[in-house]
């Protein structure tokens, strides 16, 4: 789903991937993008970086690579001079919002939207990082 936001997320630079000796491992989008399904007018008119699609590749779950991805992009939202990390989870996924509780997040609310199973929000201060896991290098490519 949602193939369109994907591809413009790829085109814009927003989708990275983190790969150790070539091999991609993990992916995260990081965006302006509040989900006015979610996100309130009011809350999307703040400064805040929002993370999509964040996925690790199961044969490297353990070393704390999402943990090393929220804190790059908690520094890449600071050095943009934004206010908030921000995120939805699935509504029903009580692990996957422990897990982003124990990475610094507060709960901001759950909302239902039509055919989403996200919608647990999540926020926590740009810049404020856990400091586990890898260091995260941003290359570019010309």
């Amino acid at each position: 789903p949602r193939v369109e936001r994907i591809e413009a997320n790829i085109a814009a630079g927003e989708c990275w991937i983190i790969d150790v000796d070539n091999a991609p491992v993990a992916t995260i989008t990081v965006d302006q993008h509040a989900d006015p399904d979610f996100w309130t007018e009011q809350e999307a008119q703040e400064a805040a970086l929002y993370v999509h699609r964040m996925v690790v590749r199961r044969d490297v779950a353990g070393l704390d690579l999402g943990t090393a991805m929220l804190d790059w992009a908690s520094r890449i939202a600071a050095d943009q001079g934004k206010q908030w990390l921000r995120l939805d989870a699935w509504r029903d996924n009580e692990g996957l919002q422990s897990y982003y509780r124990t990475r610094g997040f507060d709960h901001v609310r759950t909302v239902e939207a039509e055919g989403r199973r996200s919608g647990a929000l999540f926020q926590r201060p740009a810049g404020q990082v856990r400091g586990r896991g890898p260091e995260l290098r941003t290359l570019s490519h010309s």
